[in-house]
């Protein structure tokens, strides 16, 4: 994880360069240490001497791919909790199974647009919140969410959400107690690109307090919404 008096440092591999200048530029801006490596060969021998905090990986790219790199990475110790990001053109599900099952830690559709990927870098690196997918469940209490099954339960009923929901839940259940804006849902969640009113997140949410209680998800003063574990279901 990043040092709590820098704001970190992030491996960049991709064999696309002009999105290796851009992401390291707008990564440089915003104060993070970068590399940036066109070949994948590189990436191993880069990353132990680099040591980053985060590492942001291709997925389609010349022998070692960004999946086969994730593999060798995570069976080193020194990076079993580095984070790892995919941004990637390839949409289909089973590459985002591929790299969560792998270790992978978020997949980012390049489509979606880097913006989003440098919001998510500064919010695990910068603003300490926690974005690991590859987790496969989460047991708060006698609620239990399967990432792999994308199911919710609460004691031995399971609880029905949507893709939107689920992704929020799993987004709370992450960051407990933390206050978390609209603004970070929107990006974290669904990319900056993305258009939406903060009424639109309102309504999403409100169904899922609907679901699983609205006790548990608290809206604070300044419109800010905060996850509260640790009470009986």
């Amino acid at each position: 994880m990043a040092r709590d008096n820098k704001a970190g440092k992030v491996l960049l591999v991709d064999d696309d360069w002009d999105i290796l200048e851009l992401l390291e530029y707008n990564l440089e801006k915003e104060g993070f240490k970068v590399k940036a490596l066109e070949d994948s060969y590189q990436a191993i021998s880069a990353a132990k001497e680099f040591q980053p905090d985060l590492i942001i990986l291709d997925i389609m790219m010349p022998h070692p791919n960004g999946i086969e790199i994730c593999r060798e990475l995570r069976a080193m110790k020194r990076f079993e909790d580095t984070y790892i990001f995919f941004l990637t053109a390839k949409s289909e599900s089973y590459y985002q199974e591929a790299a969560f099952e792998t270790g992978g830690d978020d997949f980012i559709e390049k489509i979606i647009g880097l913006r989003a990927l440098t919001y998510k870098v500064k919010t695990v690196l910068k603003r300490r919140f926690v974005i690991r997918k590859r987790v496969p469940e989460l047991n708060i209490g006698e609620l239990m969410i399967n990432r792999r099954s994308h199911s919710v339960r609460i004691r031995d009923k399971e609880i029905s959400l949507s893709k939107p929901e689920f992704e929020l839940l799993f987004f709370f259940a992450q960051n407990p107690l933390k206050a978390i804006s609209h603004e970070n849902l929107l990006c974290n969640i669904w990319g900056s690109e993305i258009y939406m009113f903060d009424t639109s997140i309102d309504v999403y949410i409100d169904n899922l307090r609907a679901k699983i209680g609205d006790r548990f998800i608290q809206m604070t003063a300044d419109r800010r919404f905060r996850f509260v574990p640790g009470i009986q279901w």
